[in-house]
């Protein structure tokens, strides 16, 4: 029995960063490419609308940033799973930047097998 496509909203305020990542998605089976967002208030837009299995979104945007909006998608949509990616290591954002229930990559490493682990078996925060 097949398995239901994941669908995966991108949020970064970067056109190329989101064609990138929507190209990951593209290529790992079970993955879907939901719809893109290139800030926090446009990805809570989406979701009002739109259900997600997983949201990929970039920590540093104008507006809403990732963090806030993280927050606010884990309060609302509690079973959407949240990935924050940034250039940034994890041990170098701010303690109070940890969301509860988020998940944090690097976006230089992120890729195929990371999506699918981040889905298969949670993930686990580190940089």
């Amino acid at each position: 029995m097949d398995q239901p496509l994941v669908r995966v909203l991108v949020v970064d305020d970067l056109p190329s960063f989101r064609r990138a990542v929507a190209g990951v998605i593209a290529v790992v089976d079970g993955f879907v490419l939901a719809g893109e967002a290139a800030s926090g208030e446009e990805a809570l837009d989406f979701l009002r609308g739109e259900p997600v299995g997983m949201v990929l979104m970039d920590v540093n945007m104008p507006g809403m940033g990732g963090l806030e909006a993280a927050r606010h998608i884990r309060c609302r949509h509690p079973d959407v799973k949240v990935v924050l990616l940034s250039v940034n290591n994890t041990e170098d954002l701010p303690r109070d930047a940890m969301v509860v229930g988020a998940h944090y990559r690097h976006k230089d490493r992120f890729g195929p097998d990371e999506l699918e682990a981040l889905w298969n078996d949670g993930g686990h925060s580190d940089s």
